[in-house]
């Protein structure tokens, strides 16, 4: 559910990235890396990284960097408003400028509407007209719900890197303590902390804990697996899902059955002997989402 770093060898040195600021029509400033190929090209594969991740710590990133370049793709990663538990992000507007707090703890999942669409607006700009949407965990619900939801006719395919079903996540890990959490977090204001026995590592915030949850939410219903996958359906798009043997989250065979099964341009692969950060695989990773992009129409 969350994104972690590894100290290893990585290509990173190799690559030269642009570090990016990239504004929302709500003013925050969003940071991200872009990495351009040698020629010119309207190609772009975006990763959005998983709950409070970044746009920089998975070793994984630098990996598929250089596949994307490989293909005359460029890449970006950047940051959400979802970054880290609890994070500052500047905010202008109407003349002002502020910090405000937000961060994987407290944000809105249908915020990363907002989020996804200033990216497009900024790489369109840059004269991007081909995207590739990528998610990492939850990043992959950011990527499919913005698809589905903005109908851009330029998002070309999908990504998703260890897609997740986050309800039953959290059932498993709270057992019978489950309906007393989700009791709690429906009786309190949206904003108020959760209690300090929810063992996420930081106090979410109530909505936010119902968000990921709830298989009701809009959220935590979009890779819910005893559910019908209704939502994804809408999808058309070509759709990548790579998934780890050995996840600390997800059981990688049930979920690539049921994204076969609903979305019929369906691509999947499962890492032998890897976790849900693909520690030492990341190359193998990366090499399979270059493969598919020489493939894609």
């Amino acid at each position: 559910m969350a994104d972690k770093a590894v100290t290893e060898d990585s290509p990173s040195n190799a690559l030269l990235g642009q570090l990016v600021r990239i504004p929302t029509s709500d003013g925050l400033e969003l940071q991200g890396l872009l990495y351009k190929p040698s020629q010119k090209t309207n190609k772009i594969l975006v990763h959005l990284h998983g709950w409070t991740g970044n746009f920089y710590e998975n070793v994984f990133l630098d990996y598929i960097a250089r596949a994307c370049l490989a293909q005359g793709y460029s890449f970006l990663s950047f940051n959400t408003r979802g970054a880290g538990f609890v994070q500052e992000f500047l905010k202008k507007k109407d003349g002002t400028v502020e910090y405000i707090k937000i961060g994987g703890s407290l944000e809105r999942f249908e915020d990363c509407l907002i989020d996804i669409d200033a990216v497009i607006n900024f790489l369109e700009a840059e004269g991007y007209s081909q995207f590739i949407l990528e998610g990492h965990s939850t990043g992959c619900q950011k990527a499919a719900y913005y698809t589905v939801n903005s109908h851009n006719p330029h998002v070309k395919g999908l990504v998703f890197l260890e897609p997740a079903d986050d309800p039953s996540i959290v059932k498993k890990i709270l057992a019978d303590r489950y309906e007393e959490a989700m009791k709690y977090a429906r009786s309190v204001l949206p904003d108020q902390p959760m209690p300090d026995w929810i063992p996420f590592g930081v106090r979410l915030s109530a909505q936010k804990f119902l968000s990921i949850a709830d298989p009701h939410s809009t959220e935590g219903g979009i890779l819910h697996l005893p559910a019908d996958l209704g939502f994804i359906q809408n999808l058309v798009c070509p759709l990548l899902a790579i998934s780890a043997e050995n996840s600390e989250y997800q059981e990688a065979t049930t979920m690539q059955k049921r994204l076969c099964e609903v979305v019929k341009a369906t691509e999947t692969h499962i890492i032998p002997d890897s976790g849900h950060w693909f520690f030492d695989h990341e190359k193998e990773t990366a090499d399979l989402i270059g493969d598919w992009l020489v493939n894609l129409p």
